[in-house]
């Protein structure tokens, strides 16, 4: 494989920063979050598992039942949940996943339909 100097360089001092033991095992982690992202941006791929981390106004989006009717909603492809408050204002939600990934998206969707989310990010995995 060849790459630029520079870019070489920026992947080392990467490397050292995250504590990887050796740019082996920096190159595979990268080739599987690579893979990983392809499939859940592929329409067929059909099961996978991941976390969807939620930053929200916990004054807007709790007042808001949709987001709990929403969790009840896909209770079959919903693992476990953790909530976080992090000052009076702010709570961090993770949301743990897996099954089907098309019903995932779907899960994605509806919860960006509530108000009060600040940031929301999926954590795609595959395993099968």
């Amino acid at each position: 494989m060849s790459l630029p100097s520079d870019l070489l360089g920026e992947f080392d001092k990467s490397i050292v920063k995250s504590g990887f033991p050796d740019r082996s095992k920096a190159i595979q982690t990268a080739l599987h979050s690579l893979i990983d992202q392809s499939n859940w941006n592929v329409e067929d791929k059909e099961s996978g598992a991941g976390a969807i981390m939620m930053l929200y106004n916990n004054h807007i989006f709790n007042k808001n039942t949709k987001s709990i009717q929403t969790q009840h909603k896909y209770n079959d492809v919903i693992s476990a949940t953790t909530h976080v408050h992090l000052d009076g204002d702010n709570c961090l939600e993770n949301i743990m996943v897996k099954g089907n990934v098309k019903v995932i998206k779907d899960l994605v969707k509806d919860l960006l339909q509530n108000r009060g989310i600040k940031s929301l990010k999926v954590h795609f995995v595959s395993f099968v």
